[in-house]
């Protein structure tokens, strides 16, 4: 065993860095995780996805074309920020459970590189100048923007979060750029 050795409820000896009350964030409550860490990184991803893909299709004047009229941005700003915040719900629900908080950073961990490791393997097993090419740059485009906001979530859940006036105000926006997406286009 690697840290303290403590005796449990059944007086069993317990490997420390396991035991959760070890933890110095163990402590967290479900709503701060929720509202001060997971929902300013869904709304920041979703923000900037949106003005990212409106930048992306038109420059300059055309920005405001694309960012006021055009679903698609939206629409696959959503799908970023449904496909980062599965690993985000896995791991507040794996902090929520007594039994699995020690293992959710592990957990995490293993995801991001896990993620790392099949883009890698697909720039082998499907080359760039291959066939169905276009399709593969596409979804690696999505994997490779997806690893640094799976890391920075990470960071985000384990070092400190936002304070709550600052994440309402964020979510205020996130929502907005959401039902404006889906009501007025």
């Amino acid at each position: 065993m690697s840290g303290k050795v403590k005796k449990d409820k059944d007086n069993l000896e317990t490997d420390d860095e396991h035991y959760s009350t070890t933890f110095p964030d163990s402590r967290l409550t479900f709503a701060d995780i929720l509202l001060n860490r997971y929902l300013p990184i869904l709304s920041i991803t979703y923000i900037a996805c949106v003005i990212g893909l409106a930048l992306k299709r038109g420059s300059g004047i055309y920005f405001f074309n694309y960012l006021l009229g055009d679903e698609t941005s939206y629409f696959l700003a959503f799908l970023v920020a449904a496909w980062v915040s599965i690993p985000a719900i896995i791991w507040i629900s794996m902090r929520g459970v007594g039994a699995l908080t020690s293992y959710a950073n592990n957990w995490y961990k293993s995801t991001t590189i896990i993620m790392v490791l099949v883009l890698f393997a697909s720039f082998l097993l499907f080359p760039p100048n291959g066939q169905g090419s276009e399709m593969w740059y596409t979804a690696r485009l999505f994997v490779a923007a997806a690893i640094p906001i799976h890391i920075i979530q990470y960071w985000f859940f384990t070092k400190g979060g936002l304070p709550t006036n600052y994440s309402a105000v964020l979510g205020v926006i996130a929502l907005t750029l959401f039902l404006y997406g889906v009501v007025v286009l």
